[in-house]
């Protein structure tokens, strides 16, 4: 596990490269906000360097980030792409949409791109269920569907970074390998595990393998991790969208959970982290090769020194294992979730353009 001087340096070097253009889904609260805080102070003396989109519902929590961004890091490009509902996914296309659009019209780079992608954006997870309007669950949509739908249309901009790009999911990495041998959890789990740790289990085992097939895919131009970031004290917590109960128990633990929490400063620093190349795309090491710029190289799921596809824990260390899911892997299963995932967004993009 690095130590948090390691991970500081590290992140303090990211403003001596190239400029970094960024994308922070749920960037106005929370998590996301911390990654913001921490990106603005790692390019306070480079602030020309950096330019950041911020996408979420709540324009004035935007504001104040944007502000301290701009204060910290002055010279640096703040925007905010509105959002109102993250779960449905004519919102992420219409919020990637206007990236594109704005990137394309003037590419911090000289050409349009992306560095890296940030999604944290959540549900708060003792909310009654419900379906959306395109008829995924609002939960595992959050979680997965929007997500990967982030991924693949921003990934032009994403694979043309010189980096090369990087996403970073920010949920349960590492919480992988629950699954019994002859057991597929892909799709929304069925009413009888229907809960906080069936759909924990169903997001885990399709973005793992989904993040598998992306680095194939992109050999040499992306890098994908899901990160679990341990106990952290934020605004989920208070949500007015919990249950009441929760938000008073929540106040009376909280003294009890110091010592094992994560402080705000050290998630978002170990979050940008992440964008170093410790965590390299695959295929970009030399034969032998196990460390850049002096770190030690991350193993990938498939237990790959530099696989491209990383699941780690809050200080971005990697299980000590081989491959995730190895007991349950079969050949075929990325393409069936990959199958899955795009028929299910397939289904979707006909019904939203049957729409009024």
């Amino acid at each position: 596990m690095p130590h948090m001087n390691v991970i500081r340096s590290a992140v303090a070097e990211l403003s001596k490269g190239p400029p970094l253009v960024v994308v922070l889904v749920g960037g106005t609260t929370g998590i996301g906000s911390y990654v913001a805080n921490s990106f603005a102070k790692s390019f306070a003396s480079n602030g020309s360097k950096l330019r950041v989109y911020i996408v979420g519902r709540n324009a004035t929590r935007a504001k104040a980030v944007m502000t301290y961004g701009e204060t910290t890091s002055p010279g640096s490009d703040w925007r905010f792409i509105a959002a109102t509902d993250l779960a449905l996914i004519s919102e992420v296309d219409r919020s990637c949409a206007e990236i594109i659009r704005q990137e394309t019209e003037a590419p911090l780079h000289n050409k349009p791109s992306i560095d890296l992608l940030y999604i944290s954006h959540s549900y708060p997870i003792l909310k009654e269920r419900s379906t959306t309007s395109e008829g995924l669950d609002a939960f595992i949509s959050t979680l997965y569907y929007s997500r990967i739908r982030f991924i693949m249309q921003l990934l032009p901009l994403l694979t043309a970074s010189s980096l090369p790009g990087h996403v970073i999911s920010i949920y349960a990495g590492g919480h992988e390998d629950g699954t019994s041998k002859g057991e597929f959890p892909i799709g929304c789990p069925p009413p009888a595990t229907y809960g906080v740790s069936g759909v924990r289990k169903h997001t885990c085992f399709m973005k793992n393998f989904m993040f598998e097939e992306l680095a194939e895919r992109n050999v040499g131009k992306l890098s994908l991790t899901h990160i679990y970031p341990g106990l952290v004290d934020g605004p989920g917590f208070y949500n007015p969208e919990m249950p009441r109960w929760f938000r008073i128990l929540w106040q009376l633990l909280k003294p009890l959970t110091s010592l094992y929490m994560t402080s705000a400063s050290d998630c978002g620093d170990v979050m940008v982290y992440l964008a170093t190349s410790r965590y390299p795309a695959k295929g970009t090491l030399e034969v032998n090769q196990d460390s850049v710029d002096g770190a030690k190289v991350a193993k990938s799921t498939l237990g790959e020194l530099g696989g491209g596809s990383y699941a780690v824990g809050q200080r971005g260390d990697t299980a000590a294992k081989g491959k995730s899911y190895e007991n349950v892997r079969e050949e075929g299963t990325s393409k069936k979730i990959w199958d899955h995932t795009m028929e299910t967004f397939t289904r979707i993009e006909k019904e939203n353009a049957k729409a009024p």
